[in-house]
């Protein structure tokens, strides 16, 4: 024991050398940037998907076909899954770097920009499958043809 008792635990009080830390913290990153490229991978396909299907309508013995743009709520569905798409990569590449060079995010402006793009995110990507589905089916029964294939 020291003379003025520096350095000597008591015993109860934990003592954290920062190794630990040093791996959750690398675990979380990695799990973030997982779930990042599975948003990406996600919206694109959706994205993707939409782009390229068609449908056909016969009318008689006309062929009409159908695609994407010519729904204006198909198109509003591609475009947030593009934005959102383009917002994960961004926010993959800069998972990236921060892992590379191993800093850490201690600007709170640069936190809560990031959380509020990610909130804007998951508002495109869930809610607006089911907000364009809604109105093109509003616009089926009402006869709205701007937002359904005639």
């Amino acid at each position: 024991m020291s003379y003025l008792g520096v350095g000597v635990s008591p015993g109860n009080v934990p003592v954290y050398h920062g190794s630990y830390l040093k791996v959750v913290d690398r675990r979380v990153r990695i799990a973030e940037l997982v779930l990042r490229c599975v948003i990406v991978g996600l919206a694109v396909l959706a994205a993707v998907l939409i782009g390229t299907d068609t449908q056909v309508k016969e009318i008689f013995t006309i062929k009409k076909e159908a695609k994407f743009t010519e729904m204006k709520a198909l198109l509003f569905l591609v475009v947030a899954n593009g934005i959102t798409a383009a917002y994960s990569l961004a926010q993959v590449l800069r998972c990236i770097a921060s892992m590379i060079r191993g800093s850490i995010l201690f600007n709170k402006s640069l936190a809560w920009a990031i959380f509020s793009g990610d909130q804007v995110c998951i508002f495109f990507f869930f809610s607006f499958p089911h907000l364009f589905s809604s109105i093109c089916c509003v616009a089926i029964r009402t006869g709205i043809l701007c937002f359904t294939f005639a």
